[in-house]
């Protein structure tokens, strides 16, 4: 059984070091058979540093590492001399420091292939690599370049520094134009599209991929590839739990499938296109259990920041009709929240028109468990101004309240937030008159509730609608219903009888339920009163 590539973006090493590699050389052999100029967006941990590893392999004719693989008698495996510049390292808070950073790297490149610097500034370096590989081998260059706007991401919520850091790489980057006939291939990548005045606003003859439908499994694993590569991790899951494969591969989907890069989710017979996120994948099956590795794996600060400047709702982002244009129409910091998001990778894009529409649009939506647990945890922490430390904490405290049945636990870990809750919102409620005052109260330690709920990756359901009505907030979770009735200045056994008589819990035959009524003070914003019962419905 072949060894799982974790945090192994190097393709000569996954290769050499017999580690498994999903095969994606049919999709870049239609990408670099074409000579040009390209730039591809995907979110973070995604493959786009493995995937430059690979092409700059193709290129320097490495075709032993290939012998397995489609592209390995389709190619011609000439030598090119190539210069691979990444950002994804590191953190940038200055101008030095990007400068250095390229200094490093062209010094890098330049010790490589044996050549000297005249200059010291990295533009006129970058300029005298490309002259000097060009007459030292006699071949165009092939440029590859990852997370190119990393800078610029790193400084997102200090708009004069992400301007510095946006001249100094347009300064860099504008080389490529002048020597374009010295270029066999060019390949950058990065998080977010680029604007036709951002930092390459001097190459307009760069054809964007990203929406490509050629290229929209190039990177992800699709559902035919995890089946494929990783069979005998899926098995040696399958004894562990004794779950059937057909259950498994239903709940692997719903937490990890789900990215769509060019809106097509399924094909003209039916099949899905959608890919999953890598990262996620392999995590799983290196612990063999399910948990938000993507959204957990140390979610950018800039992605955090960011939504703190931007106060962004949960209603501000799902939903969203976008068209293609929009993501390349502001700078990186000015993006909208529902674009950036998409671009970060915590939501995806479904074409509602046709590929060939004189302007296709797209409908935004979470793509699955793994990045829904991400969000729900950034958006409760920025909405209610509670410190990311926090939220996590009470999450996990509920997560294991219901992993156990502890419903004390429960509602402790729900008041911890809504303890740190800001006062000022209750105060705008309680200037509406009475009746309206405890109905916005309801609603808003609701809201607060379910996304708690949400966090924790169980499945939840606010105002589920019964024969009797519609209950505050039902949560599932293994086999366990828990039905929760919310009241404000009211008494708790008030809202456990309502789910009594109202029927609330009678749709779960043969389930293990819980009732819980509960009641919030107005004044301290706090769970004063709980009450439950455990019934057999």
């Amino acid at each position: 059984m072949k060894s799982l590539p974790l945090g192994i973006g190097d393709f000569e090493r996954i290769i050499k070091g017999n580690f498994i590699y999903v095969d994606k050389t049919k999709y870049i052999h239609e990408l670099v058979n074409k000579e040009g100029m390209y730039f591809l967006s995907r979110p973070r941990r995604f493959g786009k540093s493995l995937l430059l590893s690979t092409v700059s392999c193709l290129f320097k004719g490495k075709r032993e590492l290939f012998k397995e693989t489609w592209i390995h008698d389709k190619w011609d495996w000439q030598e090119y001399p190539v210069v691979h510049i990444s950002f994804a390292s590191g953190r940038f808070e200055n101008s030095q420091k990007l400068e250095s950073k390229l200094n490093m790297i062209l010094n890098f490149c330049a010790k490589q292939y044996g050549i000297e610097y005249e200059y010291t500034e990295p533009d006129e370096k970058f300029v005298e690599l490309l002259t000097k590989l060009y007459e030292k081998y006699s071949k165009p260059i092939v440029i590859l370049i990852d997370e190119y706007e990393k800078p610029v991401l790193d400084n997102i919520t200090n708009p004069e520094k992400a301007k510095e850091m946006r001249e100094i790489l347009r300064g860099f980057y504008s080389v490529l134009k002048d020597y374009t006939g010295m270029i066999r291939f060019l390949l950058i990548t990065g998080l977010t599209k680029f604007t036709k005045m951002g930092v390459f606003s001097a190459l307009n003859n760069l054809t964007d991929i990203s929406f490509k439908p050629e290229y929209a499994q190039m990177l992800g694993y699709t559902h035919e590839e995890v089946v494929q590569y990783f069979d005998a991790y899926i098995n040696k899951y399958l004894q562990l739990t004794g779950l059937s494969k057909e259950e498994f591969l239903e709940m692997f989907r719903e937490y990890y499938d789900g990215y769509s890069f060019d809106g097509i989710w399924y094909d003209e017979v039916g099949n899905d296109r959608r890919v999953y996120n890598p990262y996620a994948v392999l995590l799983f099956f290196d612990n063999m259990r399910f948990a938000p590795y993507w959204s957990d794996s140390g979610a950018p600060s800039f992605v955090y920041e960011y939504l703190r400047k931007h106060n962004v709702s949960k209603q501000d982002l799902l939903n969203q009709k976008v068209a293609e244009s929009d993501f390349s129409q502001w700078e990186i910091e000015d993006n909208p929240p529902h674009l950036f998001l998409a671009q970060a990778g915590y939501l995806t894009q479904r074409l509602l028109t046709t590929p060939t529409s004189l302007q296709p649009i797209y409908e935004l939506s979470i793509p699955n468990i793994d990045a829904k647990l991400g969000i729900e945890k950034l958006l409760l922490s920025t909405e209610q101004k509670i410190d990311l430390a926090t939220v996590s904490s009470k999450v996990n405290a509920l997560a294991y309240a219901i992993e156990v049945r502890d419903i004390k636990e429960m509602i402790e870990a729900i008041n911890g937030i809504y303890a740190r809750v800001s006062s000022r919102a209750r105060r705008q409620i309680e200037k509406s008159g009475k009746e309206d005052r405890l109905t916005h109260l309801e609603a808003f330690y609701q809201s607060i509730m379910v996304s708690l709920f949400e966090s924790t990756g169980v499945h939840v359901v606010s105002e589920e609608e019964s024969a009797g009505g519609r209950a505050d907030v039902v949560v599932r979770y293994n086999g366990v219903v828990y039905v929760i009735e919310l009241k404000v200045d009211r008494s708790a056994k008030e809202a456990l009888e309502q789910i009594k008589a109202k029927g609330y819990h009678e749709p779960y035959k043969g389930k293990e339920v819980y009732l819980i009524g509960v009641n919030i003070s107005s004044k301290t914003g706090m769970i004063e009163e709980w009450v439950w019962e455990k019934v057999y419905v």
